[in-house]
């Protein structure tokens, strides 16, 4: 078992938009497929990842009315769909397509089985991207076998608060109970453990669901794109996203706690997540 500490990565542009009902700068599924790609493209297994934020800018603006509401950049589509764009009334112009974005920084802990090319990774961050974002630079590339021995920068761990999705039997209700709540302890820790301070909340993705059965369709992603390739095409199925809520925790007031990691798997055949596990 060894650690890569990925420190300080400044994201450009990621994407900000969690489905249709939400805006946050904690993109964790992203962020957890971010690694599983790179351990696609060097070699190397992770088997989960720990993200502690620094920073987040919402690229957007803020009304003159006095209410302060927030009104994302929105960007007009890149070309025609089919040689006309649909949403649009004017068949000579590209309609604006619904966007949110950010910029980050934000620093990966990532755990590994087995050893871990540096050169790979740097070659792999070179091009990256996180949640569609740019990645422009990274401070730091570290590799450890003991955990102790990294340095972590001071920031804010994102841990998940499913717990606070129990105090209604409605998902929506309790999601909008709970972003309004002041959440400490979870109810997972036992009753004397320290007392988690106030501090945000943000809903993001944490999962999808499958709303139609996998099966093989033409144009998707994997499909089509080696016109020699005869291999098998992979099962595709459309889905819903999955909102869960998730609390930015700074490491002073984290405090002994076991670090925080995000694994991804399956709950059942039709339904992929992203949880957290904990180690000491």
């Amino acid at each position: 078992m060894s650690y890569l500490h990925l420190s300080r990565l400044r994201v450009r542009a990621a994407n900000a938009l969690a489905g249709n009902y939400a805006i946050n700068a904690a993109p964790v599924m992203a962020i957890v497929l971010f690694v599983h790609n790179l351990g696609l493209k060097t070699g190397c297994r992770p088997r989960r990842v720990a993200i502690l934020h620094h920073d987040g800018q919402l690229l957007g603006e803020f009304g003159s009315d006095g209410f302060y509401d927030f009104h994302p950049q929105q960007r007009r589509g890149a070309t025609f769909i089919d040689a006309k764009d649909y949403s649009s009334k004017n068949l000579h112009a590209l309609s604006l397509q619904p966007t949110a974005s950010c910029h980050l920084v934000i620093s990966l802990l990532i755990e590994v089985d087995g050893p871990v090319n540096r050169q790979k990774v740097e070659r792999f961050l070179h091009s990256a991207r996180i949640a569609g974002g740019s990645v422009d630079e990274v401070g730091a590339i570290e590799m450890q076998d003991d955990l102790d021995a990294l340095t972590l920068r001071n920031g804010f761990w994102l841990i998940e608060r499913s717990d606070l999705m129990a105090a209604h039997d409605h998902p929506v209700d309790a999601l909008v109970a709970a972003i309004g709540s002041r959440a400490t302890r979870s109810k997972a820790e036992p009753e004397d453990s320290p007392t988690l301070p106030t501090s945000w909340l943000a809903a993001t993705v944490l999962g999808y669901a499958a709303i139609t059965p996998f099966a093989r369709r033409e144009g998707v992603r994997m499909t089509g794109a080696r016109p020699d390739d005869d291999g098998e095409h992979p099962l595709h199925a459309y889905s819903e996203p999955l909102l869960g809520l998730v609390q930015y925790i700074s490491r002073r007031d984290y405090g002994p706690r076991p670090i925080p990691f995000w694994e991804h798997t399956w709950l059942q055949d039709d339904v992929f997540v992203v949880r957290q596990t904990q180690t000491s």
